[in-house]
């Protein structure tokens, strides 16, 4: 009976640890627990879910398949098309008695010259004006229109800058017939008459060594007699250039005047200058 009425052996436990501290130390459990959570860092380290190395492998994936959809979409895409601007012929601005189309090659201007050359040789009727439109084959083997600019080009004019900047495309190289054989006329389109003359009195010092291959050999070899000189040529101001004083007769050997407005003609002849402007006159182009 004595024996039941003896004491167990106390078990020890973490919680009865925790008792003894709290009483060694003059305190509770309640408060060493709420120390320990008021002094616990709840900070807590995110990590991140792509290392520095992933995400420089992943841009760089990115721009890959970019770049590759870019190269096929390029590479399966149709050509565009290369359009060329359409050249408009360039018709006659008055009716003539014939037409001949010259074919130049580029790698040959100067065939435009001797071709206008041999025409000036032959026979024909009195104020019979032939038109000469022209075309250049390229080194390509292209051919296109032969325009203001390129026919000045070809003949190796030289006239000043400010004479081409106010040249429109437009123009008609003839030859007419009078009654001493073929002179060169040529029609000109303009922007501004008042620039056309300016630039023209510029040109008139040269203008007879650009149109040298059409002169005669003996108005060449008097060129010293020659100089410009006011005119009128169908109720148009027109200037010449003709000997003075005249040895043995007055005589002109290029001039050019400006009708309308628009229509500058040029030409080695005086009658050939009134054969054109009264066609002009007579049936104005439109």
């Amino acid at each position: 009976m004595a024996d039941e009425n003896k004491e167990l052996p106390k078990i020890r436990t973490l919680k009865t640890d925790i008792e003894d501290f709290a009483r060694g130390h003059k305190t509770s459990p309640l408060d060493m627990a709420a120390r320990a959570y008021a002094e616990k860092d709840w900070t807590e380290k995110i990590r991140p879910a792509f290392s520095r190395n992933t995400l420089v492998f992943a841009v760089i994936a990115v721009v890959f398949i970019i770049g590759a959809g870019y190269f096929v979409f390029r590479f399966f895409q149709k050509p565009p098309e290369i359009v060329t601007e359409k050249q408009l012929p360039i018709s006659k601005l008055f009716p003539v008695e014939d037409e001949r189309m010259l074919v130049v090659r580029e790698i040959n201007p100067g065939a435009l010259k001797l071709a206008l050359l041999e025409e000036l040789k032959k026979s024909r009727g009195t104020d019979t004006i032939i038109y000469f439109p022209a075309e250049i084959e390229t080194r390509l083997g292209e051919s296109k229109i032969l325009r203001a600019e390129d026919f000045i080009k070809f003949l190796n004019f030289k006239p000043p800058a400010a004479f081409l900047e106010n040249l429109l495309p437009e123009f008609n190289a003839l030859v007419v017939y009078e009654t001493g054989g073929g002179n060169l006329g040529i029609v000109f389109k303009i922007k501004k008459i008042e620039e056309a003359i300016a630039s023209l009195l510029l040109w008139e010092p040269t203008m007879w060594l650009d149109f040298k291959p059409f002169l005669k050999k003996e108005d060449i070899d008097n060129i010293s007699k020659f100089s410009f000189q006011d005119d009128i040529i169908k109720n148009n101001d027109a200037r010449v250039l003709k000997n003075s004083p005249p040895a043995s007769g007055e005589k002109i050997i290029l001039g050019y005047v400006i009708f309308n407005k628009q229509y500058l003609v040029i030409s080695t002849s005086r009658e050939t200058l009134s054969t054109i402007l009264e066609r002009l006159i007579t049936l104005p182009p439109r």
